[in-house]
């Protein structure tokens, strides 16, 4: 697994962002205190993380790359699984992708992964649900 996997896998985790969240209001609450010449900024920031600690608390999301494009907050609400994972990425709301459209067994298998794996297996690509996707696939090490 790559470091950008890790670190989407990081930011996909409920758990994860509420402790940035909090751990950033708590330094932004700190700088407010000790830094008057940056009050106003650090107030608008403390509101900003206070609406991500909102959105995050009560299960909504929006990815903003897709609300710059569509223009619409509907369209780009991201979905969250059961355990709290955030389904980020235009990928993992297509449910028309299969084993065919991968050309090895690891890259579907990150697809099934980041889009929240056996509980959220939206495309289908564990069909024996034993945790690994498109087994027929050739793998990348084989090649």
């Amino acid at each position: 697994m790559t470091l950008k996997d890790k670190l989407g896998k990081q930011r996909r985790s409920h758990r994860n962002r509420m402790i940035v969240i909090i751990g950033l209001l708590i330094v932004v609450a700190v700088l407010f205190y000790f830094w008057k010449a940056a009050r106003v900024f650090l107030a608008v920031a403390f509101v900003a993380l206070l609406v991500a600690l909102g959105l995050e608390t009560s299960g909504n999301d929006v990815d903003l790359g897709q609300l710059a494009k569509t223009r619409s907050l509907q369209q780009s609400k991201i979905q969250r699984t059961e355990s709290g994972t955030w389904l980020i990425g235009e990928e993992c709301q297509k449910e028309k992708l299969n084993c065919s459209n991968f050309e090895y067994q690891e890259d579907a298998q990150d697809l099934f992964e980041k889009c929240g794996g056996l509980e959220n297996d939206v495309h289908g690509l564990d069909r024996d649900k034993d945790g690994i996707v498109c087994e027929h696939l050739p793998s990348k090490s084989s090649k």
